[in-house]
């Protein structure tokens, strides 16, 4: 599958449901040296080709961060503590007018992934977003067409800026057989 960079936006986040998670799973705010757990959560979740990749990402883009990582930022654990996920209701200054929310950095190791552990884990990132937005963004691509199919059932829709996004929401259309655009 071609990999195209997409957006999607949800104008009202107020309305979305917060799901609760499966027995034996847990979220805990992120924590001072977090940045490995994390690093190794997104490696092993696709999103980075090896571990020092991750690490050079967090850090350029977090580095300093520390206050808004501890109230966004959350881990999913094991019961026996565990981290098998983490999700970001963060912000996007640069986004349309600077006052969304962003849903970013959705993962959960492969190992885990399959087992409903995704909508708690969305959605408690969404709450995270409500105490100081009502609306969000999210970047994605194709290629996660899973994530997208969660995504519109939490109220996020497409973004058509480019002929590029158009092909892409085209062939997310087609694998998720329903119109998008």
């Amino acid at each position: 599958m071609k990999h195209i960079r997409l957006w999607m936006t949800n104008e009202d986040i107020r309305s979305c449901p917060l799901v609760p998670l499966k027995k034996g799973f847990s979220l805990r705010p992120w924590q001072g040296g977090d940045e490995q757990v994390w690093a190794e959560i997104e490696t092993q979740a696709g999103a980075f080709p090896n571990l020092q990749a991750a690490l050079t990402r967090f850090n350029d883009e977090f580095g300093g961060l520390e206050q808004d990582l501890q109230s966004r930022c959350l881990i999913l654990q094991t019961s026996d503590g565990v981290p098998i996920g983490t999700s970001m209701g963060w912000f996007d200054k640069e986004f349309r007018d600077g006052t969304y929310g962003r849903l970013h950095w959705v993962g959960i190791i492969p190992s885990y992934q399959g087992l409903g552990l995704a909508r708690p884990l969305v959605t408690h990132a969404i709450h995270r977003m409500k105490e100081q937005h009502t609306k969000a963004c999210l970047a994605t691509q194709t290629t996660s067409y899973k994530g997208i199919k969660l995504y519109l059932d939490y109220g996020f829709r497409p973004l058509t800026q480019t002929e590029n996004c158009l092909e892409g929401w085209n062939i997310v259309s087609e694998v998720l057989g329903q119109s998008l655009i």
